[in-house]
């Protein structure tokens, strides 16, 4: 896939038409929850632009995500797995009512590409569509970088719901550090905030879908702790991946901000806890970054780091 070289919009396509103002008001207000997220995988399989990125997406998701775990778990191949459970993960409660919210990350990036093919229509929201499956396939390439070098994995306590039965089940549970669910919770407000700027999306639509996709972005964000499929490791690493392979959508300030928000409005989780949890957070994703600043390899701070921690274990 050519990369666009000449404008900082790396992965834009064409410019898509202007929506007429009949299409504006069919999607005027609309919050995001309200679309269907079967007419995107639709328009996706109908046109050869969305199609073809879709594909190499699919095939990117099966090889450096379900394969490689699945390879590892039955004793296929081997590659060191090493724990990166935290002290502070016990501060966050085990919450498995919490599973579809979890689950809910997948929708998440495809409501607004719906929000998209309805605005536009659907031949030409498809262009900026696959503009974001073209971030999501670089993402992907991105974290496994380090999960082919090093797979990781956290203590996870028995399921006691049948949602949280079947998330246990089918996750062999070895990519960790970078969690892919915070990856692309950044990547989707990064983009959407830019795309919403670019396109010169109204002041009105603009505040009411980046809010929506950060408020549910910060709470996808915190079901990753509560399920207790990550670590608070596992989230900086997630935010620093994101700064150095697309810095044009998500920078230090922004994850930053990001991290401060995370349990802002919790009340299952002490204060005093909720301040050693951003704090950690934030720390090690400063830390990344400034090794950072000597590598021409953005993995190598996270190598590093895989390779001296020393996890926590329960006593």
């Amino acid at each position: 896939m050519k990369r666009n070289s000449s404008s900082k919009y790396k992965f834009k396509l064409k410019d898509a038409k202007k929506p007429d103002a009949k299409k504006l008001a069919k999607v005027a207000g609309r919050p995001l929850a309200s679309f269907n997220v079967l007419y995107a995988y639709a328009m996706f399989t109908l046109h050869w632009t969305g199609l073809k990125y879709f594909a190499v997406f699919i095939i990117n998701v099966l090889h450096k995500f379900f394969l490689v775990q699945y390879l590892e778990k039955f004793r296929i191949i081997r590659i060191p797995i090493k724990h990166v459970d935290h002290r502070l993960d016990s501060a966050v409660p085990y919450r498995p009512e919490l599973a579809p919210c979890y689950l809910d990350f997948v929708n998440y990036w495809i409501r607004p590409m719906c929000l998209t093919m309805k605005r536009y229509g659907s031949f030409e929201g498809i262009k900026l569509s696959a503009e974001f499956v073209r971030y999501m396939i670089q993402t992907y390439k991105e974290a496994f970088k380090v999960y082919s070098h090093c797979l990781t994995t956290t203590v996870r306590p028995k399921p006691t719901t049948k949602a949280a039965k079947g998330i246990q089940f089918w996750d062999p549970h070895y990519l960790c550090v970078p969690s892919l669910h915070i990856a692309i919770v950044a990547l989707t407000i990064g983009f959407y905030r830019m795309l919403f700027e670019r396109e010169q999306f109204s002041e009105r639509e603009r505040e009411q879908w980046n809010r929506e996709l950060y408020v549910h972005g910060i709470e996808i964000a915190e079901s990753v702790l509560y399920m207790k499929q990550h670590s608070v490791n596992c989230i900086p690493a997630a935010l620093y991946m994101i700064t150095k392979t697309a810095p044009e959508l998500f920078d230090r300030e922004t994850a930053v901000c990001f991290i401060r928000n995370l349990f802002a409005h919790a009340s299952d989780v002490r204060s005093e806890d909720k301040a050693q949890i951003t704090a950690h957070i934030e720390s090690l994703y400063v830390q990344l970054l400034k090794e950072s600043e000597t590598e021409s390899d953005w993995t190598v701070p996270v190598k590093r780091w895989l390779a001296s921690y020393e996890p926590h274990t329960s006593s």
